[in-house]
């Protein structure tokens, strides 16, 4: 077998599956939001964690490796339920990411364009609609680009991407976020007592504030139709699948400590 071929056949490790499933849950962007409900947000991620996060992580382990077919949610839907369900379940996951790639690339082009050292001038360039779209479009094409080159570029993008873009940033927010509160002598901005772990369930905020979590926790079922592509699928697969499990619990504490972090230093008021 030539060079060539055996490039084309190689497949996504272990680490790499397991990393694509932690990017496709772990995102920072949605932390002062939630930031908002101080100690209460703990409850929710919790609980969105054991009811959510790890059930779906199983059952997209189980049903990948009994089908292991190519088409993921498309395949496990016709199956039990015939190929015109399977074409709907397949279209909404389609029209969803149509709606939030577009908008989560506007979150970022407007974040970048506060990178500079002059807030004015930076804030004029987030208004910027040409900027926006431009950086949108830039991204977008790159990603297309970056997956028509195949498995291996696309997963090893989201390896390192995941750990530079998400991780790192994360562990660094929360470092700084408990070091204002053990180091800095000022008082957090969150009242800290053990009681404000149980939020109102009679103020429908809260209700708000558990339905954003649980979407959080969506996208773990999303790269098993790439369970082709893995060396070795029935055995690999599975251990992918329990190694983001696994790691579901990293991203429980990235999600509570780094949310602590923001509410320690951000007033309510601002993060509102």
């Amino acid at each position: 077998m030539t060079s060539t071929n055996k490039a084309k056949k190689k497949g996504i490790s272990i680490f790499a599956l397991a990393m694509l499933n932690i990017v496709a849950v772990v995102s920072l962007r949605g932390l002062p939001a939630e930031a908002e409900y101080g100690l209460s947000s703990i409850f929710y991620y919790i609980f969105a964690a054991i009811v959510f996060l790890v059930p779906v992580s199983l059952v997209a382990a189980e049903l990948a490796t009994g089908w292991s077919e190519k088409g993921g949610v498309f395949r496990w839907v016709g199956e039990a339920f015939g190929p015109r369900l399977a074409l709907v379940a397949i279209f909404m996951l389609w029209i969803e990411v149509t709606v939030w790639f577009p908008t989560a690339l506007t979150f970022g082009s407007v974040s970048l364009a506060f990178v500079g050292p002059h807030q004015s001038w930076d804030q004029a360039l987030s208004q910027n609609k040409f900027f926006v779209l431009g950086v949108v479009l830039a991204i977008y094409w790159l990603a297309t680009f970056i997956a028509l080159r195949g498995t291996a570029a696309f997963s090893k993008v989201a390896k390192w991407g995941g750990l530079v873009g998400t991780v790192i940033p994360g562990v660094v927010l929360i470092v700084l976020g408990f070091s204002y509160l053990f180091f800095s002598g000022h008082a957090p901005q969150v009242q800290l007592s053990w009681h404000d772990v149980i939020p109102d369930f009679s103020n429908f905020n809260n209700v708000v504030l558990a339905a954003s979590i649980f979407l959080f926790y969506a996208g773990m079922e999303m790269n098993a139709i790439h369970v082709k592509e893995v060396d070795d699928a029935p055995r690999n697969y599975p251990i992918a699948i329990a190694i983001a499990a696994i790691a579901a619990i990293g991203t429980v504490c990235v999600f509570v400590l780094g949310t602590l972090a923001i509410a320690f230093v951000i007033p309510q008021k601002d993060t509102a």
